[in-house]
């Protein structure tokens, strides 16, 4: 390795580190979004292979400006399957971070969890007339992530439970993933149940 290149990692590195919000950010990967993305469909997939589930196949990141969806695949079928992920996260919690007060956590009541949930999932099915190079014969799937320290595997459960989410327009699958839990040796997900 070079002097230019120590240079120029070490350059990378400091931007990365400038962009990194620091709070609820297992899955950030400042300098490239859509490597963040891809990161957390590998997550995902790592997590359900360890369960014997299987999710998509050639699974790839669309990147910008072919966004979106942020990925696609194909499922069992062979049908293509458009597939975008979304962060749970309060903006406030962040600002506290980046003021220097790390320790005021965003703490989450279940309706607020399910209220912050149902938004996400909103918002990304309002997206759906905008996927690009349709039709996506195997559907829409959204997957939610989050790090926020107070939903862990347990909490999340439970929040969940009894709970179905309302059916979207057009969405056909969502998935939450949570960031790496050591009792489970992986990242826990709950495919979410609609009701109606």
């Amino acid at each position: 390795m070079t002097t230019d290149d120590e240079a120029e990692i070490l350059a990378l590195m400091r931007a990365a580190r400038e962009r990194s919000r620091g709070y609820a950010d297992f899955f950030g990967w400042a300098p490239n979004r859509d490597l963040e993305e891809f990161g957390v469909i590998s997550s995902l997939v790592e997590s359900m292979t360890a369960d014997g589930v299987s999710f998509y196949q050639n699974m790839k990141s669309r990147c910008r400006p072919n966004d979106p969806p942020d990925c696609e695949a194909i499922n069992s079928s062979g049908e293509r399957v458009a597939i975008e992920v979304t962060e749970l996260v309060e903006g406030e919690a962040i600002r506290a971070f980046k003021e220097g007060r790390v320790y005021d956590w965003a703490e989450w009541t279940q309706d607020k969890f399910i209220s912050y949930l149902a938004q996400r999932i909103d918002a990304k099915d309002g997206r759906y007339p905008y996927l690009k190079d349709p039709p996506y014969e195997g559907g829409y799937v959204v997957v939610v992530h989050t790090d926020e320290p107070e939903l862990r595997h347990s909490t999340v459960r439970e929040y969940l439970k009894d709970h179905p989410i309302p059916r979207p327009a057009h969405i056909s699958r969502v998935i939450l993933v949570l960031s790496y839990d050591p009792s489970v040796q992986r990242c826990p997900y709950f495919e979410l149940p609609f009701n109606g």
